[in-house]
């Protein structure tokens, strides 16, 4: 399948604006798995005393303040808000921007995303599918 990184990466900032965040998202943390699930794409920093280095939209919830030190308690907050924020299927779009970013090899894994999504013409065209 040809992937085309660059329109792929202009695709999805066009599509989804929000993987453009720095201090929160994908862009922000090292592409993988939730440190405290393993299971859905890591977003959130975090700096709480024992807490996990990064955490999806759902494990941050649900630790709330406590994935944040005193001092950054609002920056968790604000965190939180913006992922709660984040449209049904964030996961796929974290995903498939690591592949653009070449953090995540396109494998038949990563292809998992494009499986009943309904991207942008302009993402399908850029992994080579719908063409």
């Amino acid at each position: 399948m040809d992937l085309d990184r660059p329109a792929l990466r202009a695709a999805l900032l066009d599509a989804a604006p929000w993987l453009d965040a720095t201090d929160v998202g994908p862009r922000a943390v090292d592409a993988g798995t939730c440190d405290r699930c393993g299971e859905r794409p890591r977003l959130l920093p975090t700096c709480g005393p024992g807490a996990p280095e990064a955490l999806c939209r759902d494990c941050a919830a649900a630790l709330g303040d406590d994935a944040w030190c005193d001092g950054h308690r609002n920056d968790g907050m604000a965190a939180r808000r913006w992922a709660d924020a984040l449209p049904d299927r964030w996961e796929d779009a974290v995903v498939l921007w690591w592949v653009a970013t070449g953090e995540l090899r396109w494998d038949a894994r990563t292809m998992a995303v494009t499986e009943d999504h309904p991207w942008s013409d302009a993402v399908r065209a850029a992994i080579g599918i719908g063409r």
